[in-house]
């Protein structure tokens, strides 16, 4: 009877470390979902609504998910406190939200790197350069959604395989 539930009990705990592996890639499927929305919002806000990065982050602020948030909010707070570099807060603040995230790291550096391509003065260029992250993040999410399938399965099942093999060893 111990062994049963004991085997059960190790069964569940391989199914629930193979489950939280799926949510992790789910979470990172969310996350570049939301930077191309972020970065789309950016682009629209400075073509049509002719706003510079700051009053973009302060829209930012208001209108972006948890992590994001907070360093939008604090982006524009900082620049209006300090004289600063734009691309130096930027940088700090992106680095930080998101090292709580379970993007890759290339997919973080397109985030962080977006002020640098705002060196052209005319927005139309700066909305363009900003497009081509876009469409960088556009691809990295739809490489993520059509592998997410085969990898839940693949995960799926290997966590099950090492539960039964894990029961087999120590019975």
């Amino acid at each position: 009877m111990l062994k049963a539930v004991g085997g059960f009990l190790i069964l569940a705990g391989c199914i629930g470390f193979g489950g939280n592996r799926i949510r992790e890639e789910q979470s990172r499927i969310r996350h570049l979902q939301e930077l191309i929305r972020i970065i789309r919002r950016i682009q629209n806000e400075m073509v049509y609504g002719k706003h510079t990065l700051p009053e973009i982050c302060q829209i930012l602020s208001v209108s972006s998910q948890a992590p994001y948030q907070e360093a939008f909010d604090t982006i524009y707070r900082r620049m209006r406190q300090e004289e600063t570099c734009l691309d130096r807060i930027w940088e700090q603040e992106m680095t930080q939200s998101l090292r709580r995230t379970r993007l890759r790291e290339e997919e973080r550096e397109i985030l962080r790197n977006l002020p640098r391509q705002m060196g052209i003065r005319e927005e139309k260029y700066q909305a363009e350069s900003i497009g081509q992250s876009m469409d960088l993040l556009v691809r990295k999410c739809r490489q993520a959604e059509e592998s997410y399938e085969n990898q839940s399965r693949v995960i799926f099942s290997l966590s099950i395989l090492t539960g039964v093999f894990l029961i087999i060893l120590l019975l």
